[in-house]
Parts: structure tokens; sequence; C-alpha cells
């Protein structure tokens, strides 16, 4: 399987004049197919002279037979993309549900992102001194039990949840870029929902960032689904599945 920007396309009705002979001769050769997609119908978007765009599809999956027939269920979706001319595609294939990620009971998690807020330095203290003195390690561990919820709280209630607002906000630029009837540059509104994405793009990265507990990559190194990768895996070696005494296995 073999998924990217080739700067070319396959059929004409993607692009009229295109020069797609020599594109089309390398898929024959390797046994490719192009992969089914969903969304719009191009991937990549530029103005040109006179407020029109041209939109072509240059980014797309292949797969030979025999992937195919593996991952019968494989589907690819054109996305839209903020900071780029072109969008960005995801391949997806449906999972056995013995892989699918076990619900465990949610924990209290420190954000760094939080951090980034005017008013979180007076919001933790606020919250720690309201509590009163702490005499014993009882009231302590209480006191600390209280500031953990109040911290989840508020950083629900100023943060919000980032990926659910990312989805929509995609989808709402999605709806935006969509519009075949549009001219000219950009409007305002969707100039705003670019604005936001790109910053809850950097609070993703930020909380990724954390979890991966990588301190070796520099600041310069934005690859949220690289870190995703990272957190995955310790989560994996963290994971007890049964416990063995005397012999006998222990669930």
């Amino acid at each position: 399987m073999c998924m990217g920007d080739f700067n070319e396309v396959l059929l004409r009705q993607e692009c009229s004049h295109a020069q797609i002979a020599g594109f089309r001769e390398v898929v024959d050769v390797c046994g490719f197919h192009d992969l089914d997609y969903e969304g719009r119908s191009w991937t990549f978007e530029k103005r040109v002279a006179g407020g029109s765009y041209c939109r072509v599809r240059l980014d797309r999956a292949l797969a030979t037979a025999d992937w195919c027939s593996r991952f019968s269920e494989a589907r690819v979706s054109h996305l839209t993309g903020a900071a780029s001319d072109h969008g960005p595609i995801l391949l997806r294939w449906e999972q056995d549900e013995s892989d699918r990620r076990r619900k465990t009971k949610k924990i209290f998690r420190y954000e760094v992102m939080w951090e980034s807020h005017e008013d979180f330095i007076a919001m933790l203290a606020q919250t720690w001194q309201g509590g009163g003195k702490a005499h014993t390690l009882q009231e302590l561990n209480e006191k600390v039990a209280r500031l953990a919820g109040s911290l989840s709280e508020w950083g629900a209630h100023s943060f919000g949840h980032v990926r659910r607002e990312l989805k929509a906000l995609n989808e709402e630029l999605e709806r935006m870029r969509s519009d075949t009837t549009r001219a000219g540059g950009p409007s305002h509104a969707e100039i705003k929902v670019v604005e936001r994405i790109m910053e809850l793009n950097h609070r993703e990265e930020i909380m990724w960032k954390q979890r991966s507990r990588i301190t070796w990559l520099t600041e310069g190194d934005r690859n949220s689904r690289f870190f995703h990768l990272r957190a995955s895996q310790r989560r994996r070696r963290n994971y007890i599945s049964k416990l063995k005494k005397s012999g006998w296995s222990v669930h």
C-alpha cells in the first residue's frame, strides 16, 4: 500500500488537460488499485487568476490486490486542511472487536496546556488556599483531591474538549471550502475558523507531547501522530493482563 501526494492525477475527469500517461503506467506496472474515497472529489485547492479555484485530486492511496483482499473494508477520507493547499487524507480499516481500546476508569491528569491560560495561576492559588490548612495526612489527601476535581472542571470549562471542537471546526471549514460558488480570497469567517483550528492543534500537540515522556526531541518537532503512537505503546507496556501465583493464573 502506498499513499501520499503524487502531484499527478489518474483520470482525465479529475482534471482537464492533465498529463497522466506516465503515472498511469507506473500504477499499472506495480499492480496498484486506487482505493475508494469519501468526501469531496479533490484534495488540492489553489486560487488562480480571475478569482476562481483550481481543484484537483493529487493525494490518494494505492494498494495491491492482495492488500485490498486482506483489508476489504479499507476506506480513504478526504479531510479539510487548515495550514496547507493540500487536504489531509485518512485511511481507515475495520478492527476486530478484540483490538478495540479497553475502557478504563478515568483518572486525573494534569495538563501542561493549562499553564498557557492567563488565569491559571490565580485560579490554582485561590483553590488551594480556599481549602484551609491541612494538619494531618488525611486532610492533605482530601485537599489534593479537591484541587484535582477543581482543576478538571476548570480545564473542561476553559479549554473544552479539544478533539470534539476540532472535529466541529474542520466540518465547518469543509462546508465553507466545498462551496463551489465562492469567489475571491477566504472570507473573514473562514480565516477565524482556520486560526482557531491552528490554536487547538497546538494545544493537542502539547497534550500528546506531555503524555509521550519524550525529552530528546526538539521543540520544533510537531508530529502529533508520532507522540500518539509512543503514548499508546507506553500504555500497552504498562497494562497487566493477569497475575500468576504458585503456578496458577489469576485474572
